[in-house]
Order: C-alpha cells, then structure tokens, then sequence
C-alpha cells in the first residue's frame, strides 16, 4: 500500500458563522445564528488544527491509516457543527403501541423524558435529555430539534434504547419509539415510508 507524506485538507467557512480554536487546538467553538456549541477534540494525536482567516486548515506528516480516517471524522464533526447553527436538525420519532397506549411526558427542569404506560406497566420508562434540544410531543410523534447533531442523535438513541424490551420475542412485541425522518430546516434527507 502506497504511504500518504502529506495530508492537508481546508474547511471554508461560510458568513454569518463564527469559529474559534483553543490555545492548543483541543476545543473549537462554532457559533452562528442558532447558538453556540464547542467539542473537545482533546483525544486527536498527530493531527494539527488551525484558523486562517475563512478556512480551518488541518495538517498531518507522514499520517499512517488510523490518522486519516481520524482526520476526516474531526471534518466531518466540524461540518455538521457549521450546518447545525445556520439551520437546525430536526428529528421526527413515533411512538408505537398495539394494546396499551403509552404516553410520552417531558420535565424540562430535570433534563428527563418519561415514557408512561409502556407495555402496561405501572413505573415510567425514562431516558435522559441533552443539552441544547429542544423536544414536542404531538399526537403519536415526538419531534427533537436542535444545532448540534450528536446530542439530537444520543436523545434519539436514549428514548429509543429505554423502550427495550427483554425476555420477549421482538418479533410479536414491537412496541417503542422509533426515529423515521432526518431533517436539515425543512429539507428531509432520511425517511422510512
């Protein structure tokens, strides 16, 4: 396999949004119309990261395999960050039930999403809310808003995961909340018909 010497690799960014880069590159702040979000890319080894004007610049010497495919997730985190705060992920979930109609409620205060009625059971399901999002339940879909992609995903996957259901065959019991339609603004990239 051929060996890469270099990797240089530009990320523009557009008007409107603000990027700042810590001391030594560990936490870059992305802030624009919708809100301000930083990640820790504390982890990354061998990768520099730095500002120049308009364009994030990432640079690596003689980067080996795990280098590069670490250099293009950091790009493509940093991406969905820029496109986060020009306009918001949208998240559409359905509750789904055959015999016992479960209810989702939401405590703000507590940052928890309570799933009552599941299967007919007396003590609420829970799952935690992230930070930054902004939920609303409608009818039998809960919609999950927000500028930061990864905390929309991790909500969606703990209000899924804590409707699980053990010991029985998930083949009769298919009862949970389940995420079918991905939204950037109103644009729809994901949908299951």
């Amino acid at each position: 396999m051929v060996k890469v010497a270099f990797f240089r690799e530009e990320l523009e960014i557009p008007e409107g949004v603000d990027v700042k880069i810590s001391e030594n590159g560990s936490i870059i702040t992305v802030k624009g119309q919708n809100g301000a979000v930083g990640k820790d890319f504390s982890h990354i080894r061998g990768i520099d990261i730095e500002l120049d004007g308009k364009k994030i610049k990432f640079k690596a010497n003689f980067p080996k395999n795990k280098t590069l495919a670490l250099a293009k997730t950091i790009i493509n985190i940093i991406n969905n960050l820029i496109v986060g705060v020009q306009t918001n992920y949208k998240y559409v979930c359905k509750i789904c039930y055959s015999h016992f109609p479960c209810s989702v409620r939401v405590d703000e205060k507590n940052r928890m999403i309570y799933v009552e009625n599941f299967l007919g059971e007396r003590a609420p399901r829970e799952a935690r809310l992230e930070d930054n999002i902004k939920i609303e339940v409608k009818g039998d879909d809960v919609i999950l808003e927000s500028f930061d992609k990864e905390s929309l995903g991790q909500t969606a996957a703990n209000l899924k995961r804590c409707c699980r259901i053990r010991k029985k065959d998930p083949r009769v019991f298919q009862d949970g909340i389940y995420l079918y339609k991905k939204q950037i603004g109103n644009e729809i990239i994901w949908q299951i018909k």
